[in-house]
């Protein structure tokens, strides 16, 4: 299902147009590179471990009176350009609860599996999860903190 919500984060946060190796659902965490032909998008990689996860992804697609369009199963398709951002200390953002593996209120998160949302860690992690909250038509999600 894969929501992303961006809480609280600066109006300057920094973010990057990112062209998509392969298929790649929101709150993915990805690695830079190369600057596209287009003189903007940055080529990406899937992170597989912290030091890797540049950006994370938080793409806003527009649909305009698409019935069929469902942002549960959206994905930036192979050779798109999505939108990924620099996420910094003190950021703070919501995910559902789907893209957090073994985690409670209060655990230090790293990055998740094959780079997507976060799991649990015992050391300090690159986030904090500080709560959950019910958001309309979407459920439970968690409450992270970007350290």
């Amino acid at each position: 299902m894969s929501y992303v919500f961006l809480d609280r984060i600066p109006a300057t946060e920094h973010n990057e147009s990112i062209v998509a190796t392969q298929d790649l659902a929101n709150g993915q965490w990805l690695k830079l590179g190369v600057l596209g032909a287009d003189g903007e998008s940055r080529a990406v990689e899937v992170a597989t471990k912290p030091e890797d996860a540049d950006v994370f992804l938080a793409d806003a697609p527009l649909s305009y009176d698409d019935p069929h369009f469902d942002l549960s199963t959206y994905k930036v398709k192979k050779g798109t350009t999505g939108r990924a951002f620099h996420l910094g200390k003190g950021d703070v953002i919501s995910v559902t609860t789907d893209l957090v593996k073994g985690a409670r209120v209060g655990d230090s998160l790293t990055i998740g599996d094959n780079g997507l949302g976060f799991k649990k860690t015992e050391d300090k992690g690159m986030a904090m999860l500080i709560g959950t909250e019910v958001k309309q038509n979407v459920g439970e999600v968690f409450v992270i903190a970007i350290r």
